[in-house]
């Protein structure tokens, strides 16, 4: 039998803020708040009551926009109407690494009984955190007596194309302006067999491909019709690299980056490729 071994070298950390350009709707439970009975209310925090943007929410939409970017088969169905890449062999699974290998795959997909049996050569490799409102943003939206608590809400009808009749409803956004910070994406350079430190470190640019799709797209719902463009501020980078079985200092990325369409991708992989260089 032979031996399967997966080392962690290190992560690969980058910060940001998340300004919003347009109104921002990410779909919270309709029960989850009473007050103005909205028909379309955002996510909060139970605790705080603040709206926030999920991890799942914001690592998803990454994984969708360079789908699409890569022209990746969506070959599993996760609900009705719903489907993803998931690889079927290892020979995909290297066709599509900025998908698999950087977002994740499952070890077993499709249905009981038919099923493929496709060993990952390493774990999910993009963890997202849940990103909060600023100090800064909430105390201004807070300043500005909002509709609903730090919320603003959009009106909007669907008009019968044939009797121009009006079916107003409400969408609870959370207002441009606001900014939400610090975003957190961490890589972990996992090596399977085969796999060099250096070269995983480089799959941390479609990361920042991912990101600068999201800039020319958006974020949340109904994007179509104005809501979610949002912009990369306050952009910081920094790695922790493991030797000799040890955890090490943060290094941080040597050129100061105040926004993400300044960053310059080559010499940030440059710097990755010679930081993770056995």
């Amino acid at each position: 039998m032979t031996e399967r071994r997966i080392i962690l070298r290190g992560r690969v950390f980058l910060k940001t803020e998340l300004e919003l350009l347009t109104g921002l709707h990410i779909g919270g439970a309709a029960g989850g708040l009473e007050i103005g009975g909205v028909d379309k209310p955002v996510i909060r925090n139970p605790l705080t009551r603040q709206p926030y943007i999920p991890g799942s929410s914001l690592k998803g939409k990454l994984r969708s926009l360079m789908e699409k970017a890569t022209g990746a088969p969506q070959t599993f169905d996760v609900k009705d109407g719903v489907s993803m890449h998931v690889p079927e062999s290892s020979t995909e699974y290297q066709k599509y690494p900025t998908i698999a290998a950087v977002f994740g795959t499952l070890p077993q997909w499709g249905p009981p009984g038919r099923r493929k049996e496709f060993p990952a050569p390493s774990p999910t490799r993009l963890t997202v955190r849940d990103v909060q409102l600023t100090d800064a943003s909430r105390k201004k939206l807070e300043a500005m007596k909002t509709d609903l608590p730090l919320t603003e809400i959009k009106w909007e009808a669907a008009i019968d194309r044939v009797t121009s009749a009006a079916a107003p409803r409400q969408i609870e956004r959370v207002p441009a302006g606001a900014v939400f910070g610090p975003a957190q994406f961490i890589f972990s350079v996992y090596t399977g067999e085969g796999e060099q430190p250096a070269e995983v470190a480089l799959l941390f640019d479609h990361v920042i491909e991912a990101l600068t799709h999201l800039e020319d797209d958006y974020l949340g719902g109904m994007g179509s019709r104005g809501n979610g463009q949002v912009r990369l501020n306050t952009v910081s980078c920094y790695v922790k690299r493991i030797t000799d079985k040890t955890y090490g200092p943060a290094l941080p990325y040597p050129h100061e980056v105040k926004t993400l369409q300044a960053l310059d991708r080559s010499q940030l992989k440059q710097w990755l490729h010679d930081t993770f260089a056995e």
